[in-house]
């Protein structure tokens, strides 16, 4: 649907790579990507939380149901042309959409810059689409998605497993968030049926500590806590009733470390 703007963004890319240089070129097509890949992203942030496929129907405004056009669905300047509102009834529609493909645009263009386009850059952008995501379903819907974190921890174990050469990295550090985890909310951990139920911070330190893995863990949980805290303080002063974004804190303190292993690890 967005073919014509991709072969004008690639021609704009190529344009750079020219005058610029190659680097430059290559962030330009990586930013571009990512926009794309975050409209991508919306579609789930929209339809996944009320159990719409993502293939069923054409993008379409979730008010009128009228279908959206190719300038409609434009990343970033689409939304700006129309002030975050729907062409056809007018209805606003969140700015956590354009948030999503910014972040996801800035990912792809931090990715390449670090690891080009590469097996590390493919694996890098789908754990940070999946981490963003499942933020802004946070921010819109305020539920944790299982899917998506699965996503999060399909993804983070090929990366450390392309990044390490073996499965234990990712898999100690997973069992090392686990029990943190379950140390520090054991009272909130209850049996249903003949297994038990974990809270949702539990399964996010475990899931953290499979992408990072087992060596990048203190550098992990001290920007979780970090992130949390600073996010609590700012609630506070503003006097905001709302508790923490704990997706928030969590995607941060995974691809700072994912994104930058050598610069932050121990």
């Amino acid at each position: 649907m967005l073919t014509r703007y991709l072969c004008l963004g690639l021609l704009l890319a190529l344009v750079v790579m020219l005058i610029f240089g190659q680097t430059a070129g290559g962030a330009v097509a990586a930013l571009l990507f990512g926009f794309m890949a975050g409209n991508f992203a919306c579609s789930l942030v929209h339809r996944l939380p009320h159990g719409k496929s993502m293939l069923a129907d054409a993008p379409y405004c979730g008010t009128c149901a009228h279908p959206l056009s190719e300038l409609d669905l434009l990343p970033v300047i689409g939304a700006l042309m129309l002030r975050h509102r729907c062409r056809y009834c007018g209805t606003p529609y969140p700015t956590s959409h354009t948030w999503t493909e910014l972040l996801v645009g800035l990912l792809f263009v931090l990715a390449f810059l670090h690891y080009g386009f590469s097996d590390q850059f493919l694996l890098v952008v789908f754990i940070g689409i999946f981490l963003i995501t499942l933020a802004a379903i946070e921010v819109n819907e305020n539920i944790i998605m299982g899917k998506i974190v699965l996503c999060v921890v399909v993804f983070g174990m090929l990366y450390r497993t392309l990044q390490d050469g073996t499965l234990f990295n990712f898999f100690n550090g997973g069992l090392l968030g686990l029990i943190l985890g379950a140390l520090l909310w054991r009272k909130q951990i209850k049996p249903v049926g003949h297994i038990y139920s974990l809270p949702k911070p539990v399964e996010l330190l475990a899931v953290g500590g499979i992408c990072v893995g087992e060596h990048n863990m203190p550098v992990y949980l001290v920007l979780f806590a970090l992130f949390y805290g600073a996010d609590w303080l700012v609630r506070k002063i503003m006097h905001v009733q709302k508790p923490p974004l704990i997706t928030v804190a969590f995607g941060l303190a995974v691809i700072l470390p994912v994104l930058y292993p050598n610069m932050l690890s121990f």
